[in-house]
């Protein structure tokens, strides 16, 4: 049983690492974009509006989206988990595909911040929630070993 609950762990940090990976490469080439632009002085902020508002809605959506959501996610499975008292691997699998997909879109709203050109206050906060982001979807075989136990998939 703990051979057969060793490779599901393998796998899933093996398909969490694919996603994650593939997301982070994609932001940063969204970033990379936003860069040449800058370098080429592509200016796309002139027709939406004040650029001050877009900064304080694109931080706190950087934020939302690299902080709170991702507790948010975590809190409401874990009420699931203890209310069903049993937690499946494949809903475990995916509650942890969500844990990686969701703070790695920090990085893509912070692009769209540096794209546009906000105020440096908006754009810095954008970018390191972004960072935070993509720091706490890290897919780490420790960690997820000991949310295994905790949900009662993994021996002690």
């Amino acid at each position: 049983m703990n051979a057969a609950m060793n490779d599901e762990l393998s796998e899933l940090v093996r398909s969490l690492n694919r996603l994650f990976w593939t997301l982070t490469v994609l932001a940063v080439a969204f970033l990379g974009l936003g860069y040449l632009l800058h370098r080429t002085e592509v200016t796309i902020s002139s027709s939406l509006g004040n650029l001050r508002i877009w900064g304080v809605f694109l931080l706190t959506l950087s934020a939302i989206l690299g902080i709170a959501l991702p507790i948010l996610v975590r809190t409401i499975f874990n009420k699931q988990a203890v209310s069903t008292k049993k937690v499946a691997m494949a809903d475990f699998a995916a509650h942890q595909k969500r844990l990686v997909a969701i703070p790695v879109c920090a990085v893509y709203v912070a692009g769209v911040a540096y794209i546009l050109a906000v105020p440096g206050l908006y754009l810095y906060g954008s970018v390191l929630c972004g960072l935070y982001g993509i720091y706490s979807a890290i897919p780490q075989e420790r960690k997820l070993k000991g949310e295994m136990r905790y949900y009662g998939l993994m021996e002690k």
